[in-house]
């Protein structure tokens, strides 16, 4: 973790520094910014690991519109969201702006610094992955996903899948640990913008009779409530 830098944007001075503070035994560079215009300034000079957001800058909904700048930017580095607004329709537009974790205020700073650890390590394994990508094979965990002859295995052991499950078990591998509405997974495996949630928990039922070592205990494809569905190749 030494030397990864995360930028932590909020226009309140104290929230700053109490995550700074949070941070400061980890090794991490921790640079900080107020506004949107600061923010668009430094990530253009300095390449970052991790940004932290909150939702309200100068303007009501401001972080939002800058999640989305930044994911557009940095397609690969983790977006946490932390933000005073709870509502079940924030989170799923947070998450929709291109944010991978959202987190909620009042927090505890030792919340904050697992979960920027936890991402930055998620992130590791993702680049991995990428890296795989480029061999024509994505490997994660218990599983191979060989690209050339559209194979899967689990435990090295070929698992016979359909073409549209393996379709849909590579998106979520060349996404591993990220969260995905049943619009985003349907817009991007199916490319049809009207949704049929019906589909897709068919095909999530189809996939984890056959990746989960017990399909009525969920270990890799899991449900999250409320918002929709993530690959988690490590277990949860």
């Amino acid at each position: 973790m030494k030397d990864q830098k995360v930028l932590v944007v909020d226009d309140d001075l104290a929230i700053r520094r109490l995550i700074w503070k949070s941070l400061q035994s980890t090794g991490l560079l921790i640079y900080q910014s107020e506004s949107v215009e600061a923010t668009v300034d430094i990530i253009s000079r300095v390449k970052f690991d991790l940004f932290l957001l909150d939702i309200s800058l100068e303007y009501e909904n401001d972080g939002y519109h800058l999640a989305q700048l930044i994911r557009e930017q940095f397609p690969s580095v983790p977006i946490l969201i932390l933000s005073g607004k709870t509502s079940e329709s924030d989170i799923i537009t947070g998450l929709e702006m291109g944010a991978d974790m959202y987190l909620t205020k009042p927090f505890k700073p030792a919340i904050i610094r697992a979960q920027v650890l936890s991402s930055l390590r998620r992130s590791k394994v993702i680049h991995q992955a990428n890296q795989q990508v480029k061999q024509n094979e994505i490997i994660l965990g218990r599983f191979r996903l060989n690209l050339n002859q559209y194979q899967f295995f689990k435990d090295d052991q070929l698992v016979a899948l359909s073409s549209k499950e393996t379709q849909l078990l590579q998106f979520f591998m060349e996404n591993p640990n990220q969260v995905f509405t049943k619009d985003q997974i349907y817009a991007n495996v199916w490319n049809d913008g009207d949704t049929d949630a019906n589909t897709i928990m068919v095909f999530i039922n189809h996939l984890r009779n056959k990746i989960e070592d017990t399909p009525k205990d969920v270990k890799y494809l899991k449900n999250v409530w409320g918002i929709g569905y993530a690959f988690y190749p490590e277990g949860s």
